[in-house]
């Protein structure tokens, strides 16, 4: 089943950021929600197609280096303890490139600005451990990753080579067996929808989307390094002469922020305005949040902001008072717990693709009377 089918019947408003419905961002009304409803999440899938698993007939196949391979169904799944948390999801390439902010700011396009920050939201998953899963296997002294394998296939998206590619990434084992690396099979109290990964997904809370395979059919304990397609001929950067290293590859998600409110095209009124957003930082704390009104030549911290529920963004507010009528640039930038401050230019300056772009994004509104 496609995507543009799933609209016909549940009529999400979703807003499609490119061809082949393989990416729809979240419409700005679902940001300003503390934990975006299901039908508004946003959707990043390398093919237009997704797999339809029927839970009852569906196996997850456990194998590799563990000393029992296991074959289990969805009640067994469901029979181990249930965790149940808040996970902020964000797309590796969720944000564009500064070229593409400035032109779509000079056209004050309210799609334009959204399509290119809305690849991103926050649910409530519920779920159980892979550590539970893994000690049910008993992991041998061998394994060193953990590779996790989807149900969708196709040709790569941009060249369609290779022809015919799985879905597929592994983690550390280390990260793999952390308490809250999850399989899911609810999201925001519902069974999980087929466009997020029914019956059964990895998440992975703190890191970038691609890391939390969806329609996960197969968990493979490695004794080496996986090197597959997706883990290494994407979802990386290029950096600049004289690096260390010729790539960076995503995994957390950078510190970053951003305005829900007002939204793009808004009219904010001049007797005052209460500016609000998100902030997160993958596994990291936010210890603070600052706010410019005047295109960054001035700067404060927001008034408030409040904690996060396990792994979610911090949702922060500011009251505004606007001198006057006319237009006016907002930007917010969030510093971490490590000391680690959203840049004020792009941070990946050999590489134009925007993978893991977090740096300060000015957001035009006008003042009216």
């Amino acid at each position: 089943m496609t995507l543009q089918q799933t609209r016909t019947l549940a009529t999400p408003q979703l807003i499609p950021t490119n061809a082949g419905e393989r990416t729809w961002a979240a419409p700005p009304a679902a940001l300003q929600e503390a934990v975006t409803p299901n039908d508004l999440f946003y959707v990043r899938n390398h093919w237009g197609d997704y797999p339809q698993i029927d839970a009852a007939t569906y196996r997850l196949a456990v194998d590799g280096e563990v000393q029992r391979s296991l074959s289990l169904s969805m009640d067994d799944i469901r029979g181990l303890p249930q965790k149940r948390f808040q996970v902020t999801f964000e797309c590796c390439g969720n944000s564009p490139v500064p070229e593409y902010w400035a032109a779509s700011t000079r056209t004050s396009s309210v799609m334009e600005q959204i399509k290119g920050h809305g690849i991103m939201g926050n649910a409530e998953w519920a779920g159980v451990s892979v550590r539970d899963v893994l000690e049910m296997a008993g992991v041998t002294g061998s394994a060193v990753e953990v590779l996790f394998e989807g149900a969708d296939h196709g040709p790569d998206e941009t060249v369609g080579d290779p022809p015919d590619v799985t879905y597929e990434r592994s983690l550390a084992l280390e990260k793999a067996l952390h308490p809250d690396t999850l399989l899911a099979y609810e999201m925001n109290g519902e069974a999980l929808p087929p466009i997020h990964g029914h019956p059964l997904r990895l998440v992975v809370p703190g890191w970038y989307g691609m890391t939390s395979i969806k329609w996960l059919v197969g968990i493979h304990l490695l004794d080496h390094e996986f090197k597959g397609f997706y883990q290494m001929e994407r979802y990386m950067t290029m950096n600049g002469p004289g690096a260390e290293n010729y790539y960076t590859y995503h995994t957390r998600m950078k510190v970053k922020s951003i305005i829900t409110h007002p939204a793009p095209g808004e009219l904010v009124r001049g007797t005052g305005y209460t500016i609000a957003g998100a902030a997160w930082s993958g596994e990291d704390d936010i210890a603070g949040v600052q706010i410019s009104t005047d295109g960054g030549a001035t700067w404060e911290p927001v008034d408030r902001l409040m904690p996060r529920s396990g792994y979610s963004w911090y949702r922060w507010e500011h009251d505004w008072q606007p001198p006057g009528s006319g237009s006016y640039t907002l930007m917010s930038r969030a510093t971490n717990n490590r000391g680690e401050t959203q840049p004020l230019e792009f941070p990946n300056k050999w590489d134009g693709r925007g993978y893991g772009n977090n740096m300060v994004f000015p957001f035009q509104v006008e003042v009216g009377n």
